[in-house]
Parts: structure tokens; C-alpha cells; sequence
């Protein structure tokens, strides 16, 4: 308490960190509530990747052919999975209007 009443721009701070953490935290339930954890995680791998690039390329950093190999596998199962569970839901309603004619 001592600290934030000699330094009222560290409890400012504080306020601004708790409100965006709380509104990042209600945006995350959100997105998986409406659109599933898969979607989630390909948003989330997404802006890692975006943030990657741009600090490689703003910092002047090399991205090695290894680092290019391994993003490119972990989209490529994303996407796999994305694929699966769309087809296993198009097969289901499929069968359910089947089976109501």
C-alpha cells in the first residue's frame, strides 16, 4: 500500500492490467464457448506466429528452416483436426435426416 500511495501511476497501471487481464479472460471463454477449443487454439498459435515474424522482422532475426518446418506441422494438424470434426458433424446430420424421413 505504501509503494502505490508514493507512486499513484503504479496503482493506475494496476487498474488498466486487471481490466484489460479481466476483458482478455471473458474474450477467451467466449471463443471457445461459441467456436470450441479448436478454433481457440488455432487464434491463439496464429498470433504467436504473426508476433514471431514481426519481431524477426523488425529485429533483423533469422527463422531457421526447422522453425518453419515445425509451425507448418502444427498448422497442418490444426487444420487436420478442424477437417475431422467438421466431416463427423456433416455425417451426423446426415444420418439424422435420414433417419427423420
Amino acid at each position: 500500500y505504501e509503494f502505490l500511495k508514493e507512486n499513484p501511476t503504479a496503482l493506475t497501471y494496476n487498474v488498466i492490467t486487471a481490466i484489460t487481464s479481466a476483458s482478455g479472460q471473458l474474450c477467451i471463454f467466449y471463443t471457445i464457448k461459441e467456436f470450441g477449443p479448436i478454433v481457440f487454439t488455432i487464434i491463439m498459435t496464429t498470433r504467436q506466429l504473426f508476433s514471431i515474424t514481426i519481431s524477426a522482422v523488425v529485429f533483423r532475426h533469422i527463422i531457421k528452416a526447422e522453425a518453419i518446418l515445425g509451425a507448418a506441422l502444427v498448422f497442418s494438424v490444426l487444420f487436420y483436426q478442424i477437417r475431422r470434426k467438421y466431416n463427423a458433424r456433416r455425417i451426423k446430420r446426415k444420418a439424422i435426416d435420414e433417419e427423420s424421413k
